[in-house]
């Protein structure tokens, strides 16, 4: 792979790196045009052109690419150190530097931070499947005798078998021409090594390219995401989903008293496993706050599994980078829940309304008012008083009765007389 960087400068290969899966989706970075340095991507220096030593199994010879800047460019299995182990991968980015002090992490094959099919060339997103299969088809998931034979087979043509220099060499030169359009000088593919050595390396990287299928993106070696997430009181914030190739995940927690995690029922959780769903409960009375967990598992690394360094914004701070041979690593993983108070809920009781509805129409019922009845008024209870006396109105009465008896007697004598 072309590592940008002066073959002194082989040390600096060995990168730090986190295996944190990304929780969003970044945008293109913006492509290299040799005038800029692609974001935060550390600048060239010295010559890439360079013959690179081929010191042991992991070093390939130096190709030529058409139309490329460089007269050549370095092939090489690079060694990715992740949570101290080494992983060896190949180079998917070919005009972004190699940043040594730049955390990667690893994430989905969406999440790859530049594609060329934006200037003219279909590029890793396009390709990814194809790159796949590349890698489980050669050096080192295949031995170079395995891969000599496979390419004999098929009707290549081979000077004395194929060595691991070569292999390397067709290999990252294949996965060039899938992730970033780049096309082997097939005349004169490998300048410093000789004619046979190039016409090996032709013949392994036209069998790649030839009969690369469709292989899916492999499971992670353990993810966690989202990495974040936001909700209120009283509710369940979630959920987090475990992806892993671990068959025993250890889970870590670092929560506020009487925050729980649970699964989607409230139920607390006794264990992880691949595609556990966990959700942080937040009491109904807890204050504003937050509260993280974490997994961690010794888990199986796949080929194909894709590493990057970028930005929130989605620039290359350090080239791409895919794993080529699988590998047991230890993997951490964290997560992160946010709450607010939920806003307190007052319930308004409405006033009950007066409905008029029409009667419905009857047939006249005659009534008889009932006499009453004197009722003797008890000794013992005194009746209540209504706000009227009735002792006036019976005085009143009976003296308008003797009035009228008067009358009566007075008009009744005079017709006499």
């Amino acid at each position: 792979m072309a590592s940008r960087f002066h073959p002194l400068r082989v040390g600096a290969a060995v990168l730090g790196a986190s295996v944190a899966l990304m929780a969003a989706a970044a945008p293109m970075a913006i492509a290299d045009d040799g005038k800029d340095n692609h974001g935060h991507a550390k600048p060239r220096d010295g010559k890439r052109d360079t013959p690179l030593a081929s010191v042991d199994e992991t070093h390939g010879y130096n190709v030529v690419l058409k139309g490329d800047k460089f007269a050549t460019e370095q092939t090489l299995l690079i060694p990715l150190k992740v949570e101290n182990t080494n992983v060896l991968t190949y180079c998917v980015e070919l005009n972004v530097e190699i940043d040594g002090k730049v955390k990667m992490t690893e994430v989905p094959w969406d999440k790859y931070p530049y594609d060329p099919s934006q200037h003219g060339a279909p590029g890793f997103k396009q390709n990814s499947q194809l790159i796949n299969w590349v890698l489980q088809n050669s050096y080192p998931n295949v031995t170079p005798d395995a891969l000599g034979a496979a390419i004999t087979k098929a009707g290549g043509t081979l000077h004395d078998g194929l060595n691991a220099h070569e292999a390397i060499t067709a290999t990252q030169a294949a996965i060039w021409h899938l992730s970033d359009g780049a096309d082997l000088d097939e005349n004169n593919a490998t300048p410093y090594n000789g004619a046979e050595a190039g016409a090996d390396v032709v013949a392994a990287y036209k069998y790649l390219l030839k009969n690369a299928k469709a292989v899916q993106e492999p499971t992670p070696g353990l993810s966690l995401l989202p990495s974040e997430k936001t909700g209120k009181t009283g509710e369940l914030i979630g959920p987090f989903t475990v992806k892993t190739t671990a068959s025993k995940v250890d889970l870590s927690k670092n929560l506020p008293n009487g925050v729980t995690l649970t699964d989607k029922d409230g139920k607390a959780i006794d264990k992880v496993v691949d595609g556990t769903e966990i959700y942080v409960k937040v009491p109904a009375d807890a204050k504003e706050g937050n509260g993280g967990f974490s997994v961690d598992a010794e888990a199986h690394l796949k080929a194909g599994r894709l590493f990057v360094g970028a930005d929130a914004k989605g620039n290359a701070l350090t080239q791409s980078l895919i794993v080529a041979k699988p590998t047991d690593v230890k993997l951490h993983q964290e997560a992160k829940a946010n709450w607010t108070v939920a806003p307190v809920v007052t319930t308004t009781t409405p006033v009950p309304s007066t409905t008029t509805s029409a009667p419905a129409p009857s047939t006249p019922v005659t009534t008889t008012t009932p006499v009453p009845v004197p009722v003797p008024a008890s000794n013992d209870t005194p009746l209540a008083y209504t706000g009227a006396s009735v002792i006036g109105a019976i005085v009143a009465g009976v003296v308008l009765v003797g009035a009228g008896v008067g009358a009566l007697f007075f008009v009744r004598r005079r017709r006499a007389n």
